[in-house]
């Protein structure tokens, strides 16, 4: 009588631990379909939004190294590139890591003075005088105000690395937030340098 009883009871569990153990793979599965879904829609999105603000970025470090397009944006056009790389940077920025974050605000912070007078835009953390010179008859005097270094000083090779370098790791983290690709060390060529002199 006692093993029939255990018979029966391990005939009847075995399909109960059969169903409950097949319920929690189906729940983790489910769980682990979600997560990878979730996963691919943070990094078309990711992607979508570094496609938007690289060339942004690209301006900005080309402007402030002299090479690329600088000589086409003006300064107004600079703190206004600043602006809408900003807005949409820290409008999208939770779906970025706290590294791709630290890396943006670096490298904008090596561009522009910003905080300074109360309603007063960015400043822009170089000289003016090599921009007059290519600007010709198209300078504006009041645009001098617009930039951190006086008529004096000079741009030195160390700044426009500082820019360099702060620019390669600001892509580099982004790059390492998408995921599909390996990040390289270097995005701007070291030869930004060379404007300096």
């Amino acid at each position: 009588m006692i093993i029939d009883l255990v018979r029966t009871l391990a005939a009847v569990s075995v399909p109960i631990v059969v169903a409950v153990v097949g319920y929690q793979l189906n729940r983790r599965l489910k769980q682990l379909e979600a997560d990878q879904w979730r996963n691919q829609e943070l990094i078309k999105a990711r992607l979508q939004y570094f496609g938007q603000l690289a060339p942004m970025l690209n301006d900005l470090m080309c402007y402030l190294t002299f090479i690329g397009r600088w000589k086409e944006l003006t300064p107004p056009q600079v703190v206004a590139i600043k602006r809408d790389t900003d807005r949409l940077f820290f409008s999208v920025s939770p779906l970025f890591s706290q590294g791709a974050v630290e890396a943006y605000e670096n490298f904008l912070g090596h561009c522009f003075e910003t905080f300074g007078r109360w309603g007063a835009d960015a400043r822009i953390r170089s000289g003016f005088v090599r921009r007059r010179e290519a600007a010709g008859n198209h300078w504006r005097t009041e645009w001098q105000e617009m930039f951190t270094y006086s008529e004096i000083d000079e741009i030195q090779e160390s700044d426009l690395d500082e820019i360099r370098i702060s620019y390669d790791k600001v892509l580099a983290a982004l790059v390492d937030d998408v995921k599909l690709l390996v990040s390289r060390e270097r995005y701007a060529r070291a030869e930004v340098t060379i404007n300096a002199h």
